[in-house]
């Protein structure tokens, strides 16, 4: 009787500590974007797939007026055959 109350207690102190990391791990706030690389160069967001690139490295393309960048060349034509 004992050993079962033991085995219960253990089950459920495991089950309240996996739900208790899954909760904060689906809680916890996403981390901000990438300003800066550790150069001090400024980051940029391909509208494509959302990666964060180095603005040097980018792929450039001249769209609807404004500037676009993009991680690949992949990126870049998909994002072109759907606009």
């Amino acid at each position: 009787m004992l050993v079962r109350l033991l085995l219960w207690l253990i089950v459920g102190f495991l089950v309240y500590t996996v739900f208790q990391a899954i909760k904060q791990a689906l809680l916890k706030p996403p981390a901000p974007p990438p300003e800066k690389t550790s150069r001090g160069e400024e980051m940029v967001q391909d509208p494509e797939c959302g990666t964060y690139v180095p603005r040097s490295d980018a792929i450039k393309l001249q769209s609807k007026g404004a500037t676009r960048y993009f991680c690949s060349s992949e990126c870049r034509d998909k994002y072109q055959r759907r606009s």
